[in-house]
């Protein structure tokens, strides 16, 4: 009848709207940032010892991890949009929860299944992958139902997230690498396993400490905080790539082929350095100079999408084809942000 509201079965694209699925890509991203930065960042070009560690390690050990980390993912974001709902029905009404287009119940249901399974995905790779992965999940509730809401210490949480997550991922290249990260060694051979996570958990812990100030009070020291913090992070990568191991190996070669793949290599990174920087710096300017909460979102939206280039540009400072592989995800990471907005 006339009048009568019908309720609609929410499509595929709320639900991928919901748990931002544009984000997988980012996380695939740092997995291999992780693995490759673990295996070449002191020595060694050889890719048959990536793909000789992988296979050993077994192709379904590889897919159990991956679907773990990725289910992570989307039991963060699906969990941080129900502790969101009542904020979002004034500030976001449009999103998939507050709309009405997900029903609420259903979306707790599916919030613990995703949780679950990433639980049941690491188990079925072994109990250390089982623990980490428990890990994880606990920061990622502890963020979502506990801290959240408050300054700083919520930023903090968010940083361990990612910083938690990168070390799960080790778990692709053995037991052995997850161990030796959690004690704070290096691999034989190798180099410093933590590098990488401490670069990742410090730069989430500053986009995240800058989006803080988009929906409370905050002072511009914060800011200005923040911003340093995202230029440490890139600067970190700069230097990782100033120290590449591989500047030197290859240039003892004689083969041209060897010079141009340096001088290739040796300019993607730079120009990964410059474009990350000059991404976040200009929105991070006009925020700092107005000192308004509108200009916040900007500088938050630059430096996530800016995730791909940090880790493009570390991958590229262990290996000179590092950054390629990772950067052929990008076209993905685009074409999803322009089906499905977050």
């Amino acid at each position: 009848p006339s009048g009568c509201s019908v309720h609609q079965p929410p499509m595929l694209l709320d639900w991928l709207k919901l748990v931002r699925v544009t984000g997988l890509v980012t996380i695939l991203t740092n997995i291999i940032a992780v693995v490759v930065t673990a295996v070449y960042a002191s020595e060694g070009l050889d890719p048959s010892w990536l793909i000789g560690r992988l296979h050993h390690n077994g192709f379904a050990r590889s897919a159990w991890l991956v679907t773990a980390s990725c289910l992570l993912y989307l039991a963060g974001m699906l969990w941080n949009d129900l502790v969101d709902v009542g904020r979002d029905r004034v500030l976001h009404p449009r999103r998939p929860l507050p709309a009405g287009r997900i029903h609420l119940g259903t979306a707790y249901f599916v919030g613990v299944l995703l949780a679950v399974g990433a639980l049941i995905s690491a188990a079925m790779v072994g109990v250390h992958a089982f623990y980490a992965a428990g890990v994880v999940l606990s920061l990622i509730m502890l963020y979502n139902l506990v801290t959240k809401d408050i300054p700083w210490i919520g930023s903090l949480t968010m940083g361990a997230v990612r910083f938690s997550h990168a070390i799960f991922a080790l778990l692709l290249l053995g037991t052995d690498y997850l161990k030796l990260a959690v004690l704070g060694h290096s691999a034989p051979g190798h180099g410093v396993l933590l590098a990488y996570p401490l670069i990742l958990g410090v730069y989430i812990f500053a986009v995240t400490l800058v989006s803080e100030l988009e929906s409370r009070p905050g002072r511009r020291f914060e800011l200005l905080l923040g911003g340093g913090l995202l230029f440490g992070a890139v600067g970190a990568g700069g230097w990782m790539l100033l120290n590449a191991h591989w500047m030197s190996h290859l240039s003892q070669r004689d083969s041209t082929i060897h010079v141009v793949a340096i001088g290739m290599s040796a300019v993607l990174g730079v120009v990964l350095f410059g474009s990350l920087l000059w991404r976040i710096w200009r929105p991070w300017m006009a925020a700092l100079r107005s000192g308004r909460s509108e200009q916040v979102g900007p500088v938050v939206g630059s430096a996530l999408g800016g995730i791909i280039f940090l880790d493009a540009l570390i991958a590229t400072s262990a290996h000179p084809v590092g950054g390629l592989v990772i950067l052929s995800l990008l076209p993905l990471f685009l074409l999803g942000k322009r089906f499905v907005q977050m």
